[in-house]
């Protein structure tokens, strides 16, 4: 009976509260990969931060998505991007943090967790230290830190929480008693959808970032290597839908103050009325996977999931609850929800037709303002265009990057050397430590990308490198091609991409220095040299240059496979075989 009353005289005292409370104030977030706001090239993709805005009136609250991929608490900090906040936090915003996919470290390697090697992770006796910076830096500007424990990632039915063994939930939820802050449980949401309540065909087709061949059209080939950590918009929406529902069981907490209850008082008042949204097929079939029913507020991204072959019938289309037919493809998105209940059903061949059902009249809101920022974390810069390379380096690498003039670097842009692709290769000096930094960007991500390095040097020692994609480092060996105009390949496993910018960093680490590189490639399409524009993948070969001693021209040209040999099509250990270190994010 006493939670009851408990649970009464807050809804009281939020239901006054709403009703006369016309505040407004910025909700600032930050995170990593899983929260960050993507490109329309990577779409469906998309981090909960993306989201969040369209559950919260516009009138009253702005959102700003200062998260980026690729970060841990550690390295937003470290690369001064808290710092960077300070100036646009106001007294009565909120800062909304989570970490966790980046800074996960393990001290000892197993069967299935692989140690990384990047500047991310943190030890986990450091975790406190890196997470109660977020919490002091808002305080001291007058916001109210609220900790977000990261969602579970795709581990299967009954699966493994990886963040309750390398324990930040734990530790949020002790820092957020210390000091008396909200604390929202995304992770306890997640971990029981996908791995207790939901089909695991469903968390993986639905949920997270595995797309089937055709299936939306910025991943034609679809995609199978990104499963596990990253997200599509109908992942976030229910990330969202969590983190709202989290913060209004918060204003329960014995452990906040009356002051934080005041405070995120405000911020619950804010959120839009949600709404039922069912979801269901004319025809009945237990393993049939369909959208799930949502509560939703009006105005939110809606998305529509129905895979065919497990009803085992021929689908015909989407209809509303008025029986109007929404679209003839199993996938409906690129809308907003309804500001009232509605109902949608996939119809199939066989079963009965549509049935209209009963709903109210929609009201939607009187301002239309948009309440999202988003922060894109780029690397401004300008580039030649005759280094931004078109068409793919063969069909299993569909995004070629000329190295020929890297940003910064110890060495010499030549061309005395026949067979090199684009503008020339790229020698580096002959010592210990020479580098070569290039600007890229990614339109989209993956979680074990491919990437293969087109170099050749003389001589009869390896030369090892270390490079570096974003933050994650990989040791390489390079072996002797035999000649400086005999080309051959290297390959990175398991390199992490997000759709953003980043750094590709070659350091040598012998006095030899390193070979002459050319170009690199990735498996995944829409990675390019930053300031050039993305041409997709067209159909068509690299031009090598067979001239010594001159510049490419378009005149003298031959049309040559830029690999010079057949792209191994299995994991084996080709000539210049390198392994990457793995992390998931």
């Amino acid at each position: 009976m006493k939670s009851v009353l408990k649970f009464l005289t807050v809804a009281v005292a939020f239901l006054l509260l709403a009703m006369g409370d016309s505040s407004t104030f910025t909700v600032h977030i930050v995170g990593d990969s899983t929260v960050c706001t993507y490109r329309d090239k990577a779409y469906p993709q998309t981090g909960w931060g993306q989201i969040l805005g369209s559950f919260f009136d516009a009138s009253r609250v702005r959102v700003n998505n200062a998260a980026i991929g690729g970060r841990s608490s550690k390295t937003f900090i470290q690369e001064g991007r808290l710092a960077a906040l300070k100036p646009s936090i106001q007294r009565g915003d909120f800062l909304l943090i989570q970490w966790g996919h980046n800074d996960r470290y393990f001290e000892k390697d197993s069967a299935d967790i692989r140690v990384p090697l990047n500047d991310r992770v943190v030890r986990f006796d450091s975790l406190a230290f890196w997470l109660q910076q977020y919490v002091d830096s808002a305080k001291a500007w007058g916001a109210v830190p609220v900790f977000v424990t990261p969602m579970n990632m795709n581990m299967g039915t009954n699966g493994r929480n990886i963040f309750t063994e390398y324990d930040v939930v734990g530790k949020m939820l002790e820092l957020s008693k210390k000091n008396g802050i909200p604390y929202v449980n995304l992770n306890a949401k997640s971990y029981n959808a996908y791995s207790k309540t939901w089909n695991a065909d469903y968390v993986s087709r639905y949920q997270f970032k595995m797309f089937l061949k055709g299936e939306y059209p910025n991943y034609s080939a679809g995609v199978t290597n990104d499963g596990s950590t990253h997200f599509q918009e109908s992942g976030s929406i229910a990330h969202c839908q969590w983190i709202v529902e989290e913060l209004e069981n918060a204003l329960n907490e014995n452990y906040l103050s009356s002051e934080a209850k005041s405070s995120l008082m405000q911020l619950v008042s804010a959120l839009k009325p949600r709404y039922d949204f069912a979801v269901k097929a004319n025809v009945s079939n237990s393993s049939g996977l369909i959208t799930h029913n949502q509560n939703l507020p009006g105005g939110a991204p809606l998305t529509l999931h129905v895979s065919p072959g497990s009803f085992g019938k021929r689908f015909q289309g989407w209809y509303d609850d008025d029986c109007n037919l929404l679209t003839a493809d199993s996938n409906y998105y690129g809308q907003k929800t309804l500001y009232r209940a509605a109902t949608y059903t996939a119809v199939f061949e066989g079963g009965p037709a549509c049935q209209k059902t009963a709903h109210g009249e929609e009201q939607p809101p009187t301002s239309s303002a948009s309440n999202a920022e988003s922060s894109s974390g780029g690397i401004s810069t300008t580039i030649d265009s005759e280094l931004c390379m078109e068409g793919s380096a063969g069909g299993a690498w569909p995004s070629p990057v000329d190295m020929a003039s890297p940003e910064s670097g110890e060495g010499w842009t030549q061309t005395e050397h026949q067979g090199y692709t684009g503008q020339g290769y790229f020698n580096f000096e002959n010592k210990a430590f020479s580098t070569a930094v290039y600007n890229v960007t990614s339109d989209q991500s993956a979680s074990n990308a491919r990437m293969m390095i087109r170099y050749a040097f003389s001589g009869t020692n390896d030369r090892e490198m270390r490079i570096t994609v974003d933050n994650d480092v990989h040791d390489v060996v390079f072996k002797p091609t035999g000649d400086w105009a005999k080309w051959d390949t290297v390959y990175v496993e398991d390199v992490r991409v997000d759709a953003l910018d980043f750094k590709v960093k070659l350091e040598s680490t012998t006095f030899d220095g390193g070979p002459n590189i050319d170009m690199m490639a990735f498996d995944i399409k829409g990675v390019y040299r930053t300031g050039c524009v993305s041409k997709g993948n067209n159909p068509m070969s690299l031009k090598v240059s067979h001239r010594s001693g001159s510049h490419p021209s378009h005149s003298g040209l031959g049309v040559f496979n830029a690999l010079g040999q057949k792209i191994p099509g299995s994991r084996g250990t080709p000539k210049g075989y390198a392994k990457g270190r793995y992390f998931d994010r």
